[in-house]
């Protein structure tokens, strides 16, 4: 009673909570929609999916998650992560788990990363958890019998997945899971999206209770993805589940110097399997201590669960069971409650492993005499699947071996189990006689070859009650309503307490132009349990929001509305008058359509919802209009208060996009309310009669009738078009074993049978040939081949079916002299994504959209299938993205391709569908195959990869890739090749020893004899040899391999001749030259420039060893703006142009050629960066952080974006310096020229360093003490010196000149050096330590190359007079060109901190870190004295220093630093005058020595010499931030600087005031001014006469 009064507490504090006004609601959208349709975390209940259900409890409940993104699981982790980085108003992370700690959430490099982190948390005392599914979690396998052998508790979560076999699956089964059952982990399978979330509790209770380590999982996609309103445990039930003995206990365990211990020992045979058996008694325990944990989670919220869960809804006692696992447990219950069977029980594993024996026949009625087992997973060659094993197993154990077992298989590939299947398995074990019981059996698929599988019939069962309203939408991928679905969904579920809510989305591989088709279903009062697609007739509701499903009948949209029922169609028809919009119907819609229309007397209802989206500047965001339509007609809940609450859901959803946005979606659905906009059509008792003229018929079916290969016909009528029409569940197996698919074999060039026809926008481009310069630009770009150039004749022209519309121009290039230009375009191909229209150069553009309508009433398609049946004068290649397209065109005859999983395989790879095709002239095209995402090349967004292998053997992991599966490919061909090349030499051996043996054979031994000599040249040459030799081959071995009788020819040698023929001929594969080629990469690929792409490709198939090709190819989940992936062509070139995709090519063989004349690296960007980074990445979906940070941090988001933009202009600037001042050498020995230096305060090293890397010559710089004098011996030596002290060498140098001083051989002749001297003239001992060495280096016979460099700090320029001087004589006399200057800034690493203020202690402690960082200590000034007159061009004074205890070593003739700081008075008035507040705090990462908070004003006063004397570099630096180039010229001229020193004493704080408009982000600016150096002063007293004190001057 208790327990209830607190769940009705619960209950009753969420009404209240929903009382709240609606129109408050709206009006105060960021508070109150989180209140209404989020803070899921906070609620009792929510509409949610499994993922979110999962994360939701382990986020609590854990420490720290290791994941690594993979279908179906990925969005587990993302959820988590996301919370983990959430934080409040405050400051404060939003979600924390029972800790108050956020989770901590790694994304690591690879789900074995992932296991391998997860496995050393565990042994460090941390509650730790990740998330998995498929291929990812087969590789945690290792580390799971790791975990388990060491008995550490977890939880892994698991989105079951089907495993890559035959074929790839991103679907859902078992496949997976039931490979870990050996590694012992405890299974526990969760049906529904409620119990998800309640097993990752329970779960985590069972693990820490038994120390044995369990794997969650729930059927990925149909439990992972469905949305459904759930119950959800808060913190306060949460923390009374939770062991928390077991907690400190799993701690105390945990690896640690206070308790130590040793684990993972390697053990021998005399003591292993002891220590393997000792943990028998925890597996022993796991049963009973589950059970507790599911009897206390019922008691704290009232759900109550069982191991093994029992269901019967007869009146008697069942005589059969169906035992299953997962949501299938949940499709049988619903069925046998519909059918009142009192025959059938059924028994759900909930716990499967351990698996109990004791526990399944305990609540498997004794009145059972048949059990139908069903698994969703296939173990080829074993006697049976999984369960069906352990029930059989269990049954023998518990001495009822008599009941009869019939197993199944169901559901592989997320196939959909229905109610209508579960009535067949009951049909089938409920057979009179046991023998004619089928066994085993699947169910699902028409197995006509093997006759497993139960015939299903045409009866539909639905066990849903009438009052469950049952909707399906058809999308178009891109359109939104897949997301709005899910909005409504949520809405719907949020705001009536009593409606369940359930919500299922199918999708196209293909993301974008696929289809989507959404399954939802409503109802009051009643739990929503069906997890299985709305089945056909069943749907209250339907609606088409893409026309050309139902216009060229691609799709049977009506086979799920129920008689009566409502369906609508978004369709420009609706924008027609009254009187035209019936025949436009009549003329549009598939007859089929018309006739279900009429026959089930549907209410329909139109409207276009595509032109009022473009009236609103929404182009194909047709979601929200769609949206309104549904919820009009729908009816469940007030259409007004519907509208309200999906402004509110627009506000939330969009406000990261900007106010335009939101607005615009608001103003839609204002419009898309008024009734005129929805309209009812009264369907015609004449479309009962509709039917498919012979026209008709054939127009449809045009594209098979253009096959005019009888193999490529037969797969597509029987394969590709029903699968196509979404029909594929109704072919039998024996039509694949037919069109020789088995393992997963598929036939080249599928692709162009499609049809996008119409697409989605109904446009396609119309070429201007007025316009046109030939360039070809828009066939590059164009990611499915469907805009194709052709050269014909005039006779041909004049031939095409509408040569009034096979427009020509005279063909460019002399070579096409007399023949014609042509620019055809595909429009049933053709996806309108206006690439081509962007890609073209040209103004007016040689490209313009127009309606597909009017192309295709021209004849458009059968100008085009005229013109690829010409003659091949054509571009060649693949159907699909550009990069590869080319690809397929440079090698595609010759061609292998691994394939990596990812985007390209799912465009490259989706069945029915192959866009490499093959040669018409020669039948040979790219052979394609796709292994595992582990074994081949991984890649995201937004790049792809293009790696080739060619003659060396060995293979790496690398960033992008891991080459296993293409390297296997390579290397056993390669080894092939080499075996026919050993035989065809000995053939041509022996056969040159004769004469007379035959035409045929004399002819053949010629050409082996041509081809070993051109076997490694890359082109088609060896396979044209291979034609002229395939007919002599055929010949000579149908004659058995007999040649000419010659009575010369020994039987020994005809018999070798006989046999290395029949060699050769089986190895002839290996004939061409072969172009191997590892792919992967998301999203279309586009060009960028064009001016190389394809003498890239070239070079990397040319060069021989292993190529590398990375394109830069964004994807459509980036959200490119404005326009998407119409925008990608300017997007990609923007990328180039921008430095944010530089163009770079290296080729190790022209480092061979000529050493220093021809560049290793070529930077391709002859442009200079003319776009900021900032316009790229806005436009990118990963920017949606930095968007959202304008708004919650404007000066924040402008920083970064300031910094963003200087640090890809520098490494452009730097690229282009590198290219073209490249090093030619690869090691230090190599180097021709040294690079030495000798400094006290860092600046003659800073100098030194720069020197380095602008002279190609050398290698780097280093310290003089770092290396022998010996060592410059026949090198030039280039000397980076400054002075200290009283004119001696700095510490770093002293010991190499004494070293020099001492030495008496000779330097070479061929030693040389030039020295750039660093000093102040108004000291008296000016540049004396360069001189020293210089006069050392001369008197060893060392030849100066360049007089002695002079940098005077007190000249007006400074160091860099002197400097520039000395380097534009340097660099000639190395015989190099002096490098363009590229300033480089390398920002300081901080970040702005939340908080408004620090203390002045905080401050203080700050900069002491900074003073200790830099080798000072703090002492006592007692005493000041100014020695030199007033008026003294030179201020002399002595110090008395209070050393006392500090420790102060020092020797006779030292100097000593004092390191003075800027008044902090002149500092606050720069910094306000700067618009700067000197109390911002700002957080360092190891910058100043500081690692954590300081203030800026702290920083200025301390640190930065801001009111030190500028030089010119400074300005150069603070130029490449001035936008005015009129502004810019002036601050980088010299004459401009001089003449501000001569007006005042200018400073760094005056030249950022003065050129106010180039404002640098503060990490570049604290780089920018240097630190404040110490002024070296000599200490006048000896260390014995003055302990405590020192006096300088």
């Amino acid at each position: 009673m208790e327990q209830t009064n607190k769940q009705q507490r619960k209950q009753n504090t969420k009404e209240e909570e929903k009382k709240q006004s609606l129109d408050e609601c709206i009006m105060n959208t960021d508070d109150a929609l989180d209140q209404l349709l989020t803070k899921k975390v906070a609620e009792s209940s929510a509409v949610v999916d499994g993922n979110w259900a999962v994360a939701h409890a382990s986020y609590r409940m854990n420490d720290v998650a290791y994941i690594f993104p993979i279908t179906p699981s990925s969005p587990m982790g993302e959820i988590a992560d996301e919370w983990s980085s959430t934080e409040d108003a405050d400051g404060k992370k939003k979600y924390v788990n029972l800790w108050d700690q956020e989770l901590k959430v790694v994304e690591m490099q690879s789900e074995g990363g992932a296991a391998g982190a997860l496995h050393g948390a565990l042994v460090s005392g941390s509650l730790a958890t990740t998330y998995t599914a498929s291929q990812g979690l087969l590789l945690f396998i290792p580390n799971l019998y790791k975990i388990a052998g060491e008995l550490l508790p977890t939880v892994i979560h698991v989105a079951a997945r089907a495993l890559a076999g035959q074929a790839l699956s991103i679907y859902g089964d078992h496949s997976d899971v039931m490979l870990a059952r050996g590694t012992g982990v405890a299974m526990v399978s969760s049906f529904t999206v409620q119990e998800a979330h309640d097993m990752a509790i329970v779960s985590q209770i069972a693990t820490l209770n038994s120390s044995v380590p369990f794997l969650h999982f729930m059927d990925g996609f149909r439990t992972s993805h469905e949305i459904n309103r759930i119950q959800l445990v808060d913190d306060e039930d949460l923390r009374e589940l939770m062991p928390w003995e077991k907690v400190e206990e799993h701690r105390q365990r945990a690896l640690s110097p206070l308790h130590p211990c040793q684990r993972g020992t390697a053990q021998s045979p005399d003591v292993f399997m002891q220590l393997v058996e000792s943990s028998n008694k925890h597996y022993q325990a796991v049963n009973s201590i589950f059970e507790k944990a599911l009897l206390d989670f019922a008691h704290s919220t009232g759900r109550k669960y069982r191991s093994f869960e029992y269901h019967y809804y007869g009146s008697t006692m069942p005589s059969i069971a169906i035992v299953t696992m997962g949501s299938s447990v949940e499709v049988v219950k619903e069925t046998l409650k519909y059918l009142q069977s009192d025959e059938v029980c059924v028994i759900g594993i909930r716990l499967f492993r351990p698996w109990s024996a004791n526990g399944f026949c305990s609540v498997l009625p004794l009145s059972v005499l048949r059990v139908a087992t069903l698994d969703r997973t296939k173990e080829s060659g074993s006697q049976g699947e999984p369960i069906y094993m352990d029930v059989c197993a269990s049954l023998i154990s518990c001495k009822r071996g008599s009941v009869y077992v019939a197993g199944g298989r169901y559901g592989l590939g997320s196939k959909d189990f229905t109610p209508s299947m579960v009535k067949v398995v009951i049909e089938n074990v409920m057979r009179e006689n046991e023998e004619h019981i089928q066994h085993p059996f699947t169910v699902g698929i028409n197995d006509d070859v093997t006759n497993l599988s139960l015939p299903l019939g045409k009866t539909i069962v639905n066990p849903l009650s009438d009052d469950v309203l049952e909707c399906v939408f058809w999308g178009f991928g891109g359109d939104g309503t897949v997301g709005a679905n899910k909005e409504s969904t949520k809405i719907i579920g949020d705001y009536i307490k009593d409606m369940s809510v359930q919500a299922y989305f199918e999708y196209d591989a293909k993301k974008s132009s696929g289809y989507t088709l959404s399954h939802l279903r409503f109802a009051r009062a009643q739990t929503l349990s069906a997890p299985y697609k709305i089945q056909d007739g069943q749907a209250d509701f339907v609606a088409c929001h893409n026309e050309s499903y139902a216009e060229a009948n691609k799709f049977d949209v009506l086979r799920f509305v129920k008689p009566g029922g409502i369906f609508f169609l978004n369709t420009k028809i609706a924008s027609l008058s009254p009187d035209e919009r019936l025949r436009a119907l009549e003329k549009k819609l598939s007859p089929n359509i018309l006739k279900t229309l009429a026959f089930r007397k549907v209410k329909f209802y139109i409207a276009d919802a595509g032109s009022l989206a473009n009236a609103y500047g929404l182009k194909g965001k047709i979601n929200m209009i769609c949206m309104a339509a549904f919820f009009r007609l729908a009816g469940i809940i007030p259409f007004e208060e519907a509208i309200l609450l999906l402004k509110a859901s627009i506000t939330k959803t969009y406000s990261y996009r900007g106010e335009d946005i939101v607005r615009k979606n608001h103003e839609i659905l204002d419009a898309s309310c008024s009734e005129e906009r929805l309209i009812a059509i009264d369907v015609p008792s004449r479309w009962k009669r509709a039917r498919l003229t012979e026209k008709r018929r054939a127009y449809l079916s045009r594209h098979i009738a253009l096959i005019d290969d009888a193999k490529t016909k037969k797969f597509v009528q029987e394969i590709a078009e029903p699968v196509s029409h979404l029909e594929g569940d109704s072919i039998p197996v024996s039509l694949f074993l037919q069109n020789a698919m088995l393992g997963g074999n598929m036939i080249s060039g599928t692709s162009k049978f499609e049809k996008r026809r119409p697409n989605s926008s109904g446009l396609v481009p119309k070429w201007n040939s007025d316009s046109c310069t030939q360039c070809n630009q828009c066939v590059a770009v164009c990611p499915h081949a469907v805009i194709r150039p052709f050269i014909v004749t005039r006779d041909e022209a004049e031939a095409a079916p509408h040569p009034d519309l096979f427009t020509t121009v005279k063909a460019l290039g002399s070579e096409l002299a007399g023949k014609r230009y042509t620019l055809q375009i595909s429009p049933l191909d053709c996806t309108g994504c206006t690439a081509c229209v962007e890609a073209c150069p040209e103004s007016p553009k040689a490209l313009q959209m127009q309606d597909v309508e009017e192309v295709l009433t021209g004849g458009g398609d059968e100008n085009w299938d005229y013109a690829v049946s010409l003659p091949e004068r054509a571009c060649s290649g693949c159907g699909e993205t550009p990069y590869f397209k080319m690809l397929t065109q440079l090698f595609g005859e010759r061609m292998i391709i691994a394939n990596a999983t990812g985007c390209s395989t799912i465009w490259g790879g989706s069945f029915p569908s192959n866009p490499y095709t093959v040669s018409r002239k020669s039948g040979r095209g790219p052979s394609w195959a796709n292994s595992l995402f582990e074994d081949n090349a991984g890649t995201s967004a937004p790049y792809v990869c293009l790696s080739r292998f060619n003659r060396h053997q060995q293979c790496s992991h690398d960033l992008f890739c891991d080459t296993e599966y293409g390297f296997g490919m390579f290397s056993s061909m390669k080894h092939r090749r080499e075996r026919l090349t050993a035989n065809v030499r000995e053939l041509v051996r022996i056969v040159g020893l004769y004469s007379n043996l035959g035409d045929n054979m004399s002819e053949l031994v010629s050409l082996l004899d041509e081809w070993l000599e051109v076997r490694k040249e890359k082109s088609d040459r060896c396979t044209l040899l291979f034609d002229k030799m395939k007919p002599l081959f055929q010949a000579l071995l149908l004659s058995g391999g007999k040649t000419s009788q010659n009575k010369d020819l020994l039987a020994t040698d005809a018999h070798d001749i006989e046999k290395l023929l029949t060699k050769v001929w089986q190895d002839r594969d290996m004939f061409p030259k072969l172009s191997h080629w590892i792919v992967g990469g998301d999203g279309w690929a586009y060009d960028i420039g064009y001016g190389g792409l394809d003498h890239a490709l070239v070079e990397a198939d040319h060069y021989d060893g292993p190529s590398f090709v990375v394109a830069y190819a964004p994807c459509i989940q980036q959200q490119v703006r404005p326009e998407g992936l119409n925008d990608m062509f300017y997007e990609c070139r923007l990328a180039v142009d921008s430095g944010y995709w530089p163009l770079y090519r290296y080729n190790p063989e022209l480092v061979a050629e000529e050493r220093r004349k021809i560049p290793q690296r070529e930077y391709e960007n002859s442009k200079r960066v003319s776009g900021y980074c900032n316009s790229v990445v806005l436009r990118l979906t990963y920017a949606l952080c930095i968007r959202q940070l304008e708004k919650i941090n404007p000066q924040i988001a402008e920083e970064l974006h300031q910094q963003m933009n200087l640090d890809v202009k520098q490494r452009m600037e730097q690229m282009q310096k590198r290219a073209a001042d490249y090093k030619s050498f690869s090691s230090q020995d190599e180097a021709s020229v040294k690079v030495l230096f000798a400094s006290e305060t860092g600046t003659a090293e800073g100098l030194a360093r720069e020197f380095a890397d602008a002279c190609q010559f050398s290698y780097g710089a280093d310290a003089m003490a770092d290396i022998n004098v010996e060592d410059i011996n026949g090198t030039t030596t280039i000397f980076f010196v400054s002075t200290a002290g009283q004119g001696v060498m700095p510490r770093n140098g002293r010991e190499f000149l004494q070293q020099l001083n001492a030495r008496k051989e000779y330097f070479t002749e061929n030693t040389s050096f030039s020295i750039m001297a660093l000093g102040d003239s108004s000291y008296y001992f000016f540049l004396k330590a360069a001189r020293d060495l210089e006069k050392a280096m001369l008197k060893l016979g060392a030849k100066c190359i360049y007089p002695l460099g002079e940098g005077d700090d007190s000249c007006a320029e400074g160091l860099t007079e002197g400097l520039h001087q000395w380097q534009e004589g340097i660099f000639p006399a190395l015989g190099l060109k002096k490098p363009e200057e590229v300033p480089h800034i390398t920002p300081v690493d901080l970040m702005f901190s939340r908080r408004v203020v620090l203390s002045e202690i905080e401050d203080i402690h700050a900069i002491a870190k900074y003073y200790e960082s830099i080798g000072t200590k703090e002492v006592q000034v007692s005493g000041v004295e100014h020695l030199s007159e007033e008026g003294h061009n030179r201020d002399f004074i002595a110090f008395t220093l209070q050393t006392g205890s500090k420790d102060l070593k020092y020797e006779l003739g030292d100097s000593l630093e004092i390191f003075p700081k800027n008044d902090e008075v002149d500092v606050e008035n720069f910094l306000h005058e700067y618009s700067m507040d000197e109390r911002t705090v700002i957080r360092l990462s190891h910058a100043f020595g500081v690692h954590g908070e300081i203030s800026i004003g702290a920083v200025f006063t301390n640190v930065l010499d801001i009111f030190g004397k500028p030089n010119m570099s400074f300005l150069q630096k603070l130029a490449t931030f001035e936008d005015d180039a009129e502004k810019r010229k002036v601050m980088l001229d010299p004459a401009n600087l001089r003449q501000l020193r001569l007006d005042k004493c200018v400073t760094y704080a005056d030249l950022l005031l003065l050129y106010k408009s180039a404002r640098p982000p503060l990490a570049a600016l604290l780089a920018m001014i240097p630190i404040i150096k110490g002024r070296a002063y000599s200490i006048t007293t000896a260390p014995s006469s003055s302990p405590d004190s020192v006096e300088l001057c």
